[in-house]
């Protein structure tokens, strides 16, 4: 898959998000689950040689997969308090992914070590601006060669290949992000970032060419939530990149939920998009945080989308702030209606739907399951023929949460490490699955099938009577774009 032939294609890329040293097991066993891993800067920073060795040796021979690196130049920007850890005892000090950040960023990045942020001033030293971007640029670019270089592994990778030199480009990113910040249009700094954000790109392109061997530049286009209800202000951040020629964008809205934003939200993200498209053609746009909603914005009847990113087991959408995150909690990801779901609601939702039964042995077979639920290789490894196996996708460990004032203590359930697996690779699989659907059936067919779904479970009583009401949101602003595509 090649990223510059990416508008020809009618298969949408599929990006998965690079977590946690931990979970290199999990991202090596759904190998074939996802096109391209991206990764945040700050763990390519702080595990640079674990993240390098992965690529290494699974991507070597499989020139369809490909990788790139989010350089989050935005966390320097604002909130910069958010990069220190909070000890009990003691002064805060910055994160150790983010020192070794600095460490190749430099300035002035490194102005939050007094605990000052970048601001728009500090770029109109021309010297100071380009030396930035080269840096933010040359670590992306280089964190694998580099690993190569370090550990004598050309003479490796040419007996196992034959052909070292052609290979190498393999161990570069299939983009450059260009250095970027966060644009809310109630900062009085709206109009100058937007305006060094261009900048960087069109300077990333200027040194791509001449030091990074043309490779594409994206830019990354951060936004606040409140902007997708104001249609003049997307006009002006869109016409604000007007003058680059980047070779597409990744976009990231701030705290985008798109199981719960209503319809004005929705039909802002879109009216975004079309925005994006109209001006600048064909270039490829990635949505960084997604689920099933930007799935079926690739549908070929549409195509506002190019490709989409999530984590794994989570990540379809995220705050700008805090910079990381917290540990995910395992649910079940309940195919139907495209959501992750507690164990238990889940449950009640099979039993609903006549799936199980707990007054049969073995809460009855799988075949229904099977289905109409799922039957990715996963659920069929770990249910057998017995639903009661379904409790595999439950946690049966907890710890504990003591309130120092009140001396109260407050069990909360946690994920062995069984639940964790389960969850983790059924999602996975569905999440493939998705993409698939996308270029088998019709977008009537999927939004039809999703109204079907919504029927068969609003009359629940577990469930809240809003609850499902991201289905109609989502049929209502994706159908009149199928329609007019055909029209």
């Amino acid at each position: 898959m090649k990223l510059e032939d990416g508008a020809k294609m009618n298969k949408p890329v599929h990006i998965l998000r690079y977590g946690t040293v931990a979970e290199k097991a999990q991202l090596e066993r759904a190998i074939n689950a996802y096109d391209y891993l991206a990764i945040n800067g700050n763990s390519a920073a702080y595990v640079s040689r674990a993240i390098a060795k992965f690529i290494v040796e699974k991507f070597f021979n499989n020139t369809e997969k490909g990788f790139f690196i989010d350089p989050i130049t935005y966390a320097f920007q604002k909130n910069i308090h958010l990069l220190k850890n909070k000890p009990k005892n003691g002064e805060p000090t910055l994160k150790k992914s983010i020192q070794k950040l600095i460490g190749s960023y430099q300035e002035p990045a490194n102005k939050v070590y007094e605990d000052t942020p970048i601001q728009p001033c500090d770029f109109t030293n021309k010297t100071l601006f380009n030396g930035f971007c080269t840096r933010i640029l040359d670590f992306q670019y280089s964190i694998i060669s580099t690993y190569i270089n370090d550990n004598d592994l050309k003479k490796y990778l040419q007996y196992a290949t034959g052909n070292v030199d052609g290979l190498l480009q393999q161990f570069h990113p299939r983009l450059l992000i260009a250095p970027y910040f966060y644009l809310n249009p109630n900062d009085i700094d709206f109009e100058s970032w937007l305006k060094i954000n261009e900048d960087f790109i069109n300077e990333s392109i200027v040194q791509s060419k001449t030091q990074y061997n043309d490779t594409p530049v994206f830019a990354q286009i951060v936004i606040n939530k409140d902007i997708l209800h104001n249609k003049s202000t997307i006009d002006s951040v869109v016409n604000g990149y007007r003058n680059c020629k980047c070779n597409g964008f990744t976009v990231w809205v701030d705290g985008f939920n798109e199981h719960k934003e209503n319809r004005e939200t929705l039909e802002g993200f879109i009216y975004f998009l079309q925005s994006l498209k109209l001006t600048y053609g064909r270039k490829q746009i990635f949505n960084m945080y997604g689920g099933f909603f930007s799935i079926l914005l690739t549908h070929p009847s549409i195509r506002l989308l190019n490709g989409v990113s999530h984590g794994m087991e989570y990540g379809e959408y995220r705050d700008v702030y805090p910079v990381g995150g917290g540990l995910p909690v395992s649910k079940y990801y309940y195919m139907p209606l495209h959501q992750r779901k507690d164990f238990t609601d889940a449950f009640y939702l099979l039993e609903y739907n006549h799936i199980l039964d707990t007054s049969l042995k073995n809460w009855g077979s799988t075949g229904k399951y099977f289905d109409e639920i799922c039957k990715c290789e996963q659920c069929r490894k770990i249910m057998d023929d017995e639903m009661v196996n379904f409790i595999k996708f439950e946690s049966d460990q907890f710890y504990k949460i003591v309130n120092k004032k009140t001396q109260t203590i407050t069990r909360r359930k946690k994920a062995s490490y069984e639940t964790k697996e389960n969850c983790l690779f059924h999602y996975l699989l569905c999440k493939k699955m998705e993409f698939s659907l996308q270029s088998r059936k019709s977008i009537q067919d999927l939004l039809d099938g999703l109204k079907v779904e919504k029927e068969k479970y609003s009359k629940s009583t577990f469930l809240d009577n809003d609850e499902l009401d991201y289905i109609d949101n989502w049929y209502d602003v994706i159908m009149p774009l199928a329609r007019g595509r055909n029209a």
